[in-house]
């Protein structure tokens, strides 16, 4: 399958909760829907502890002008995890991305930075220049919606 790459796109956000509370919640993935509004259901597909080799698989929604929802799977596995740092393989029926999220102290508070990296099977046209868009204002979504998980 060939891969056609596109930007890579970081944001942050100051998250209230301290450092090792932030990673906890989000290392799971089952807890995707509550803070990723694309992400309707998650499931670990390997027993044990959230760690490197830990699977997932997720069901995710995509809507787009003019086709309506697109509703589809997904599989994620943990390929770096420390106790800063997790990093997953993502891959469903439009991309694979590399996705890390790095939770450092801020005082009481942390700071997430999250950093995607795609690449689509199919080439994607126009898509190349507007993903990056799109993504960085889905992330942003997600990581406020994280703070407000946090602030509740």
């Amino acid at each position: 399958m060939s891969k056609h790459p596109v930007r890579a796109v970081t944001v942050s956000q100051r998250i209230p909760a301290p450092p090792s509370e932030v990673l906890a919640f989000i290392s799971d993935t089952r807890n995707d829907p509550q803070w990723c509004p694309n992400v309707e259901v998650a499931e670990m597909t390997s027993g044990g502890n959230i760690g490197v080799g830990s699977t997932f698989r997720y069901t995710q929604h995509l809507d787009q002008p003019g086709r309506g929802r697109v509703t589809f799977d997904g599989h994620i596995e943990v390929v770096g995890f420390d106790d800063r740092t997790i990093t997953w393989h993502v891959t469903d029926k439009f991309q694979e991305r590399t996705i890390t999220c790095v939770v450092e102290p801020a005082g009481t508070d942390s700071i997430v930075t999250q950093t995607t990296e795609a690449s689509f099977h199919r080439s994607p046209g126009v898509g190349r220049y507007l993903y990056p868009l799109l993504a960085r204002r889905t992330l942003k979504d997600q990581l406020r919606r994280l703070r407000t998980h946090f602030e509740d």
